[in-house]
């Protein structure tokens, strides 16, 4: 069972997926270029199957392709762990959260917040 050591001493368990401690890093300037391939692997897709299967190789691509960096929060110190790619062993970087202007307390709880109220928009 893959884990990682926080730096306060927390195991991540990696194996759960979806991992609710994992997301994946995209930066900006990519957003527009995923959305267009996803819009012609819709158009292109044969079936609902096979959409889905494109999607998901859009979102989390298999070597050789570059993978999106992936981060892990600590569930204790809410520390993020960066890693290159979602397959490393290492962790590229760490963040520790300095402070927080709002009552979220983590990088989890802020997504779930702006998941939850976009959902009434959706």
């Amino acid at each position: 069972m893959p884990k990682i050591s926080c730096l306060c001493g927390e195991l991540i368990n990696l194996s759960p997926i979806p991992n609710r401690q994992g997301f994946k890093l995209v930066w900006e300037p990519l957003i527009e270029k995923l959305a267009e391939n996803l819009v012609a692997a819709h158009q292109q897709a044969e079936s609902d199957e096979k959409f889905e299967r494109q999607v998901y190789k859009l979102l989390i691509p298999t070597r050789p392709k570059p993978e999106f960096p992936q981060v892990y929060e600590c569930p204790h110190c809410k520390r993020l762990a960066v890693l290159a790619r979602a397959s490393d062993r290492e962790i590229t970087f760490w963040y520790q959260q300095e402070r927080a202007n709002t009552d979220i307390d983590s990088l989890r709880s802020l997504v779930e917040k702006t998941i939850d109220n976009q959902g009434d928009a959706i």
